[in-house]
């Protein structure tokens, strides 16, 4: 019988790993929140399945397994939508194995189960952790599945020697998936943390100066490749050393923050925006030739020098910026020096008056 139980547990414990994985990757590429919670639900009732069919015959009717785990998780982790999939799921599929007594007191246990977590979930104080709300839950499963057992099999010796042994493996299969799937959702929210810190800027909140490498190099390929047009501007905020030495650092970084927001929305959907470091930005484009690179960059450049940038209360200041940009295949024949030559036309920007946009 440890044997049966110890099976359960390992197919618990691997069978968490797949969803959790096929949950992430659901949620990335889907939006509608009512295909995750039938993909989350349905995928909980799997398990339940699963555990049926690896359930331990107790008489000739009845099974014994830990169905009621998926069921928990989904609970605690996922919400109540998906929860009450996988219990109408579960409870569903046990008639597959009999139609019987047992059957339908298992059913019945199924949405005793939901029901008792719903209560436990509004008694609990929320300041307590989720260990200990799991812990009331897996006890209320143990009883809910100790009074199911004692109902349905009548023989006192097998009961004698099940219930301790259903309780002490149930205790350890119920803990054990609550800790896992926390410490799987913990990782999973870290690691998306550090991957995305990694190609965003913290302070503005623009693609930064690794990602502008790997997008401009596929950016490069595709003009290439299919001979399209692809414009790259380079901005730089003007004088802006003296808005820090006057203001401080914290309205530089004010200053930073509002001009990106300015890119963003001009911009929008037709390129991306990237600090390459300090107060210099790049814009991608793709499909823009050098007249409507040069639009762009004026609309930047006008909407920013008319923007009043409020530092406090009784301060506005002006800001401008100068851009320089080059556009393939109109005035480069090559894509593999576009970047230092947006910052030639940039340089000239500056050294001619600023506040312009200019290409080569």
């Amino acid at each position: 019988m440890f044997e049966d139980f110890f099976i359960n547990i390992n197919i618990v414990i691997a069978m968490i790993f797949a969803f959790m994985k096929l949950r992430w990757n659901i949620h990335e590429k889907s939006s509608e929140i009512w295909k995750t919670h039938l993909i989350d639900g349905l995928c909980g009732g799997l398990l339940g399945w699963v555990l049926i069919h690896f359930s331990i015959r107790v008489g000739v009717n009845t099974l014994v397994d830990f169905r009621y785990i998926p069921v928990l998780l989904m609970f605690l982790f996922v919400g109540k939508i998906p929860t009450t999939i996988s219990v109408i799921f579960i409870a569903l599929i046990r008639f597959i194995y009999g139609v019987s007594v047992s059957a339908y007191a298992a059913m019945l246990m199924m949405f005793i189960l939901l029901i008792g977590y719903t209560i436990i979930d509004k008694l609990v104080s929320k300041d307590d952790s989720l260990i200990v709300r799991g812990m009331y839950m897996v006890i209320f499963s143990n009883i809910a599945t100790s009074t199911l057992l004692h109902y349905v099999v009548r023989d006192v010796d097998i009961l004698l020697t099940l219930t301790p042994t259903y309780w002490v493996m149930s205790l350890i299969a119920g803990l054990s998936s609550i800790l896992l799937v926390n410490y799987m959702r913990t990782s999973e929210y870290l690691y998306h943390k550090y991957e995305n810190e990694a190609t965003i800027d913290f302070l503005t909140g623009l693609k930064n100066v690794r990602n502008f490498d790997s997008i401009w190099q596929y950016s490069e390929e595709l003009a290439n490749k299919k001979q399209k047009p692809l414009s790259l501007l380079m901005l730089d905020i003007d004088h802006f050393k003296r808005i820090n030495d006057t203001y401080g650092h914290g309205a530089g970084d004010f200053v930073l923050m509002e001009i990106s927001r300015i890119m963003e929305d001009v911009v929008g959907k037709k390129g991306s925006v990237f600090r390459k470091g300090g107060e210099e930005f790049a814009i991608i484009l793709p499909l823009f030739k050098r007249e409507q690179a040069r639009e762009m960059g004026e609309m930047i450049r006008g909407r920013v020098e008319r923007h009043q940038f409020t530092i406090d209360r009784e301060t506005k200041i002006n800001v401008t910026i100068s851009c320089g940009f080059v556009s393939f295949p109109e005035v480069v024949k090559q894509t593999n020096n576009m970047v230092e030559l947006a910052d030639v036309a940039l340089y000239n920007a500056k050294e001619t008056g600023r506040n312009k946009v200019l290409s080569l």
